[in-house]
């Protein structure tokens, strides 16, 4: 399995645990829905930092230093797929509202991959 694919599987179970969290949360125990959001997004976020450098760049062993790196690129990915979202339905107002979410979801999950890849869990360089 590519890189790609293992990143890929692996937010596909992020979003779900996010979501899952969230809805629990919120419909269970009363929890606001903005607060449940973020409880969500934050368990989520961390599990996909272990599963990531783990499983999916086979990083060696976990680093407080990479995530520190990958809670940036998680703020820096939802502030790129709220961005697209919020340019989206300004231009098109009401119109494919879910459309619009995938392609913030699409756009963010690009920018996830290029910072986790080439930022976060870039090989570290050799030392002489």
């Amino acid at each position: 399995m590519s890189e790609l694919a293992r990143f890929f599987a692996v937010t596909v179970l992020g979003v779900i645990l996010d979501l899952a969290i969230a809805f629990a949360l919120h419909a269970g125990l009363g929890v606001p829905l903005w607060l449940a959001a973020a409880i969500g997004f934050t368990l989520a976020a961390s599990a996909n930092y272990v599963i990531h450098q783990t499983w999916s760049f086979r990083s060696g062993p976990l680093s407080a230093r990479r995530a520190g790196m990958y809670a940036l690129v998680a703020l820096a990915t939802l502030a790129v797929r709220v961005g697209i979202v919020a340019l989206l339905d300004r231009a098109l107002p009401g119109v494919w509202p879910l459309a619009i979410l995938v392609a913030g979801a699409g756009g963010s999950f690009v920018v996830n991959f290029a910072l986790s890849k080439f930022v976060v869990f870039a090989a570290e360089p050799e030392r002489p």
